[in-house]
């Protein structure tokens, strides 16, 4: 007669449970949002409020750049309209231009800057990536509102930065971020 081993029978499915608890525990990577890692070890780093009023400034401009790249991409792969396409090409380079410009700042006041953009906007780009029929629309839109949220972000700094290189970054920006607004409001305007 065969022996019947309850070691083996107990100790198999305690593994498996474990790694089951233990994958659950453990958040995944679009489940962490970069953009609030970056803003805690900045409350932690800096001890001034006009100190982290500035890091978090950075940290936003560097997640919505990272947002507004991630979508232009998004574009250019999906879009069939030259045009879209086109302006999202631009959009792709001139936010790769301001993160450098934010990356350099901010490494020389040893800001700590999100890697990904926030989970909000990946969740949209998400939603996006599924879309086919409105995508032109949807992205327009979706651009449009970024810039927006850009351009709000880039005053706040302009008049309430302490660093006045941030200021005078957050002027000289505001231009280039208008005008990309001008060109996704008129795309949208287009394709709704």
């Amino acid at each position: 007669m065969k022996q019947v081993n309850y070691y083996k029978l107990l100790v198999i499915p305690l593994i498996i449970l474990i790694a089951l608890l233990t994958s659950l525990c453990t958040p995944r990577e679009s489940q962490v949002d970069s953009k609030e890692v970056a803003d805690e070890k900045n409350k932690e780093k800096f001890t001034t409020r006009e100190a982290r009023q500035d890091a978090k400034i950075v940290t936003a401009a560097v997640a919505s750049s990272l947002a507004e790249i991630r979508l232009a991409e998004l574009a250019i792969e999906k879009t069939r309209d030259e045009e879209v396409k086109n302006i999202a090409l631009h959009f792709k380079n001139d936010h790769a231009m301001l993160l450098a410009d934010l990356r350099t700042y901010a490494a020389g006041h040893v800001i700590t800057v999100p890697s990904a953009e926030g989970n909000s906007e990946r969740s949209e780009i998400e939603k996006l990536k599924a879309e086919s029929s409105n995508f032109n629309k949807k992205w327009c839109e979706q651009v449009r509102d970024l810039h927006k949220d850009a351009i709000s972000n880039l005053e706040r700094a302009r008049e309430n930065a302490s660093d006045p290189d941030l200021r005078k970054w957050a002027t000289n920006t505001l231009p280039r971020l208008r005008k990309n607004l001008d060109l996704a409001s008129a795309c949208y305007n287009r394709v709704k």
